[in-house]
Formats: structure tokens, sequence, C-alpha cells
């Protein structure tokens, strides 16, 4: 009557396929010319400030699909001043998935760089949660 002890029917589970967004000409150009002009502007500002422009350069440079150079200035951005807002979730996918290829490749040398880089991600987390800056 109420279904106690009966199995329930497994449910399929649907794989979801990731789509790959095509930048434009126009939007890789547009990018392009934001990470030039907040470069230029970096210099004039210290602090917050200079995080922030570190942050949306990385931003950025990880949606054009260049990486290495996302993961150079977003880690510039927590060194100014540690935070845990976009630039802090897109620095730690971008360390998973170095981390993931490098499993994959089974390289152990950068996987271990990548697992060191992601404790480091995760105290700095504790350290913005706890105040400690």
């Amino acid at each position: 009557m109420f279904g106690f002890g009966k199995k329930k029917a497994k449910e399929s589970k649907t794989v979801v396929a990731i789509e790959e967004v095509v930048l434009t000409e126009e939007r890789k150009e547009e990018l392009l010319r934001t990470i030039s002009f907040k470069k230029e502007e970096i210099s004039q500002v210290a602090g917050e400030k200079q995080a922030k422009l570190y942050e949306e350069i990385g931003l950025a440079f990880q949606e054009l699909g260049e990486e290495e150079e996302a993961i150079h200035a977003l880690e510039q951005s927590i060194e100014v001043k540690k935070s845990i807002g976009d630039g802090y979730k897109a620095l730690l996918k971008l360390y998973n998935k170095k981390r993931a290829e490098a499993a994959k490749a089974n390289d152990e040398e950068t996987l271990q760089i990548y697992l060191k880089k992601m404790d480091q991600m995760m105290q700095v987390s504790k350290d913005v949660t706890r105040g400690v800056l």
C-alpha cells in the first residue's frame, strides 16, 4: 500500500554535454582591449583596486582560453589581497583542470604542484573566513 520495503526503480543518469563557447572576433578584440587598458592602469593603483584589476585581467584571459596567463594574473590578485570572489573561484577551477590533466598524463610532478596550489587556495579561504588577512 505505502511501498515500504519495495525497491525503487533506478533512475537513469543522463550525461550533460558541456558546450564550448565560441568567442566572436568582436568579443576577442574587446577582451584584449580590456586587458591592455587594465594592465596600464595597474601601475597607477595599489591595494584592493590593484587586486581587482589583476582579477579582471585574469578573468578576461580565462574567457580567451589563455589559461597560463589567467592563472598568473589571478595568482597576483590573490597575492595582493586575499579574497574569495570570482577570481578565487576561477583560479580554483583552473588549478583543478590542470591537476586533472596532469593525472590523466601520469605527470606526478605537475599533479603534486597543482594539489599543493589547491591546498593553498583552501588556506586562503580559511584565512578570509576567519578575517586573517
